[in-house]
This record gives C-alpha cells, sequence and structure tokens, in this order.
C-alpha cells in the first residue's frame, strides 16, 4: 500500500472520529450531561454544550482556561 493511501485512509479515520464525537457532543447536550475533557494535562468537567461550542469554533479543548 502506498504511502499516499495510507495518508489518505487516516485522514478519513480522523474524520470519522470527528463527527462521532460531534454527534455524542450533540446528543449529551440535548440531555444536559456533561463531559470530561482534557485541559492543560488534566481531567475537566464541563457542560455538553459548552464543549459542543468549542469543537464548532474548531478550538482544541486543551488549550482554553
Amino acid at each position: 500500500m502506498s504511502e499516499k493511501k495510507i495518508l489518505e485512509m487516516a485522514e478519513e479515520a480522523r474524520l470519522c472520529m470527528k463527527r462521532a464525537v460531534h454527534d455524542e457532543l450533540v446528543k449529551k447536550a440535548k440531555l444536559g450531561q456533561d463531559v470530561i475533557i482534557n485541559r492543560n494535562g488534566q481531567p475537566y468537567k464541563v457542560s455538553a454544550a459548552e464543549a459542543l461550542r468549542i469543537q464548532e469554533e474548531g478550538g482544541e479543548y486543551e488549550t482554553k482556561t
């Protein structure tokens, strides 16, 4: 398998995982639940609605304080 094909497959897998996480955050936000994210290397509890907002803005969890 070529390196290009491997990179394409890896990118497809990354996008699939991102969609799955987004879908789960939407479900949890509708239910008013919390999620655990990584902030500065530590687990941090936030509302799913907040995590969804951060994801949709393109932010990374570990850079928000």
